[in-house]
């Protein structure tokens, strides 16, 4: 390619006489390729969060939640659930906390381990300080959702544990999972309307954790609309199920 392109220089110069050649037609430039800058992504949207540590004695948690949501500790008595049958006016719970203009929810509850097993006919004996020495990771969790839909509002269908969502803790302590449900619906053609969706699902995550060491179970469940959970909202709840603590009560006893 060099000598062909050498040659015509010759050539070119031979027929001007040697004068500088200006050529009849510009040369060809090519045209500046202009690379489209991609829109830059979105920001992405973070929850605020706050941390919630009891304050009541003795001091029984500390969990994170988003800063928007309401908190509520239980501390009246009636209010409180039994230290021998985990009931009371309220189930188990002693904090709820929430948002009630998107539906979201967090609970804690607390209550004993004994008493889960007794209500569903088994005579529990032996170590029951590890979720390993009391049963199967599922068949509790399992239990743990039968109790939560006794009182669950009749709005709410059944709710089904999520079997591939069961996890245990190395040392045995902490189960967690999730459930999902569907809302009931009195005006579906209403809602498609408005919200473009005929159907309402409700995805509940969990976690059940033994660290207390004083033969309770405590649990949280924070729980969101679908179309919430799939969003920034869905990822501050699921900090707030992964940052709760139960408060070791073995050395104040």
């Amino acid at each position: 390619r060099r000598f062909l392109q050498s040659t015509a220089a010759i050539t070119v110069a031979s027929w001007t006489g040697g004068k500088s050649f200006t050529p009849w037609l510009s040369p060809v430039v090519a045209e500046d390729t202009v690379t489209e800058t991609p829109p830059p992504p979105p920001p992405v949207e973070v929850v605020p969060m706050k941390r919630f540590v009891d304050t009541v004695n003795p001091s029984l948690f500390v969990i994170e939640i988003p800063q928007r949501f309401f908190s509520i500790r239980r501390t009246f008595k009636y209010d409180l659930p039994d230290a021998k049958t985990g009931k009371g006016r309220r189930g188990g719970t002693i904090f709820s906390s929430g948002d009630m203009s998107k539906a979201e929810v967090i609970g804690v509850e607390r209550f004993p381990v004994r008493n889960l097993l007794e209500e569903e006919g088994y005579n529990p004996t032996g170590d029951l300080s590890t979720f390993t020495s009391i049963g199967d990771p599922t068949a509790i969790a399992t239990l743990l959702l039968r109790r939560r839909e006794k009182d669950k509002p009749g709005t709410q269908g059944p709710a089904l544990l999520n079997s591939d969502s069961v996890a245990l803790s190395s040392d045995g302590k902490t189960l967690t999972f999730s459930l999902r449900q569907e809302i009931n619906v009195q005006k579906p053609e209403l809602l498609l309307e408005q919200e473009g969706m005929s159907e309402l699902f409700r995805t509940t995550l969990a976690k059940a954790t033994l660290t207390s060491n004083d033969g309770q179970m405590m649990a949280v469940f924070a729980s969101a609309l679908d179309q919430d959970f799939a969003g920034p909202d869905g990822v501050a709840l699921r900090k707030s199920v992964e940052s709760f603590v139960a408060t070791d009560q073995s050395a104040k006893n």
